[in-house]
């Protein structure tokens, strides 16, 4: 997980607040940004396709 002085750091380089109850929070989202980087990683084509879309005309209206 990330460290918690990088953090302060990253906020204090960018003339924001500290908010020590705001650091674990921080981790989390920092974390899942690098899970979906990690799955983009393992699955670059992901997105390439377009999923087929079928509709039910009956719906339409």
């Amino acid at each position: 997980m990330c460290n918690i002085n990088f953090i302060k750091q990253g906020l204090y380089v960018q003339n924001l607040p500290i908010y020590e109850a705001d650091i674990p929070y921080i981790q989390d989202m920092l974390h899942t940004i690098q899970q979906a980087q990690l799955a983009l990683e393992a699955f670059p084509h992901l997105h390439d396709e377009v999923p087929i879309t079928i509709v039910d005309k009956g719906l339409i209206r």
